[in-house]
């Protein structure tokens, strides 16, 4: 590959952009690595925290993905995941940055490359993080505000940059890297694991995931008008936010009840999540609506759906009348419906590849004995319903601030 070909872009506060070649991005990254702070170093979390303020300033004009990434980097909040942090420090043990971690973010979800990064640099790790060619929107402000505190605190280990994936330089960078955080797919997944990482090195893979919601019908159907309106608004959030195509969307429902009497309930929640939806604009393009519609009549066809609606353009719902798995990732408000005679058949429903199950109107303790139950591969989350684009530490069954620190013994 010759040197043209191994043109980097660097991303610099203010729109600024550099250009680097691949012998500077290389040195920079052997020498970010060489003298790192401890984990939750004051600098750091102050940071962090100056982002999390600006967010709160602005945040009746922001999306709720950025409000809630605000809310979740607060100070209060930073001083909760470091006290979480240390008490899973065993005794005689200190936590060490692992070093350079190269970070390879999700088109679908584009929040995701701030979360991941900011768990690392939190962790004391040198970072680079491939972002697409612009990063506009609320998004780029954010990333915008970040790149400022970094150049004003004059922090030269954090590295966002652009280059074109068909070159060898994500197999350069790994070679540089401590450890490489990839999501997006299996397919993503499957081209990185063959790219080697320095002696040591640590992958953390984020592939293919499913997610799912799960009901009780008796309490959906003892919903009052408000009630239901407020959980048509957190149904709203979980389904149309990143258009039904993050990890944690849910793509279907498992009811906990009988057709005969809990689908009237579950029809009149559809109905309101419709309404909700009609009402904050949430209309897909002409050929996810047809795309929608076509999955639906493929479903009816099967010859196994008892109900099949369309609620406005917004949402498209089909109900099964067999409690079997249902597997229809369509997106744009697309949810199939299956009913389950209890909470113990949903073992036989859930596949390794599932990551989060959001739930409403079960008791704590019949969701913990529902997580117990599953001790088969899959499934990483259970959070009510509204919380399934949550952001958290421990993700699709990593332990992140764990996973990028390295453990050093002292005896």
């Amino acid at each position: 590959m010759d040197r043209a070909q191994k043109i980097i872009t660097q991303f610099g506060p203010n729109g600024r952009r550099s250009m680097l070649d691949a012998q500077e991005l290389c040195a920079r990254l052997d020498a970010a690595r060489q003298t790192l702070p401890h984990p939750f170093e004051a600098e750091r979390v102050r940071i962090v925290a100056s982002v999390a303020d600006a967010i709160s300033r602005h945040k009746g004009e922001l999306s709720p993905a950025i409000r809630y990434l605000g809310f979740w980097t607060r100070a209060a909040a930073l001083k909760l995941l470091e006290r979480s942090f240390a008490a899973t420090i065993p005794p005689h043990t200190l936590r060490r940055p692992r070093g350079m971690t190269f970070h390879l973010p999700p088109r679908n979800v584009e929040t995701i490359f701030l979360y991941s990064w900011i768990l690392s640099f939190l962790a004391g790790n040198a970072n680079i993080v491939r972002l697409p060619q612009e990063v506009s929107g609320t998004v780029g402000w954010v990333l915008d505000l970040f790149l400022a505190a970094l150049d004003a605190s004059s922090e030269r280990s954090q590295l966002f940059v652009h280059y074109p994936l068909d070159t060898d330089l994500s197999g350069l960078i790994s070679a540089h890297s401590d450890a490489r955080m990839v999501w997006g797919g299996d397919a993503k997944v499957g081209a990185f694991e063959r790219l080697p990482l320095r002696n040591g090195g640590k992958s953390l893979w984020f592939g293919d995931r499913s997610s799912l919601c799960l009901l009780d019908g008796a309490a959906v159907g003892a919903l009052g008008p408000a009630e239901r309106e407020a959980l048509a608004q957190k149904f709203f959030n979980d389904v149309f936010v990143f258009d039904q195509m993050a990890c944690s969307s849910p793509q279907a429902l498992y009811v906990v009840g009988t057709p005969t009497a809990h689908l009237e309930g579950v029809r009149n929640l559809l109905a309101a999540i419709g309404h909700v939806a009609t009402a904050k604009g949430a209309i897909g393009a002409a050929g996810h609506q047809i795309a929608k519609m076509t999955a639906a009549f493929s479903a009816a066809a099967s010859g196994d759906v008892i109900d099949l609606s369309w609620r406005g353009t917004e949402l498209t719902t089909v109900v099964s009348g067999v409690a079997e798995r249902v597997d229809r990732r369509i997106g744009g408000g697309f949810l199939s419906v299956v009913f389950l005679p209890d909470l113990a058949a949903l073992n036989g429903v859930l596949r390794e590849r599932d990551q989060t199950i959001t739930h409403f109107g079960f008791s704590e303790d019949a969701i913990r004995l529902a997580a117990a139950r599953n001790l088969g591969p899959g499934v990483s989350r259970w959070t009510p319903v509204g919380s399934a684009l949550d952001f958290d530490s421990v993700w699709d069954g990593y332990d992140i601030l764990s996973e990028l620190t390295r453990a050093c013994r002292v005896g």
